[in-house]
């Protein structure tokens, strides 16, 4: 995700089940720090994401900051935790964002 230079942009992160389910599937999910930092660099957020019966996918999209700043790439990530009715299987994502100053 590049940052770009003012206002915020999304960085998506896709969450699926590997399989449609006949129940209702939630799971929580929150930010952590990676070389970002929340705040200054993208908004940390945490929530729940519903997956109805029949849904298998869900986006998480916390908002990348921009600035006008020459730093290095950094990363953040999203973590996934708490499912009822289903396990996790992939308990994180890696968002990279891109210097582009």
């Amino acid at each position: 995700m590049v940052e770009g230079h003012t206002g915020t942009r999304p960085a998506r992160f896709t969450v699926r089940l590997s399989a449609a389910s006949a129940k209702t599937v939630t799971v929580r999910y929150g930010t952590q720090d990676g070389s970002a930092r929340a705040a200054s660099d993208y908004s940390g957020r945490s929530a729940s994401l519903t997956f109805s019966p029949g849904q298998t996918a869900k986006t998480v999209t916390p908002a990348v900051r921009g600035d006008r700043r020459r730093e290095p790439a950094e990363t953040f990530f999203v973590n996934l935790f708490g499912p009822a009715n289903a396990a996790i299987a992939d308990r994180q994502g890696r968002g990279t964002i891109l210097n582009d100053d």
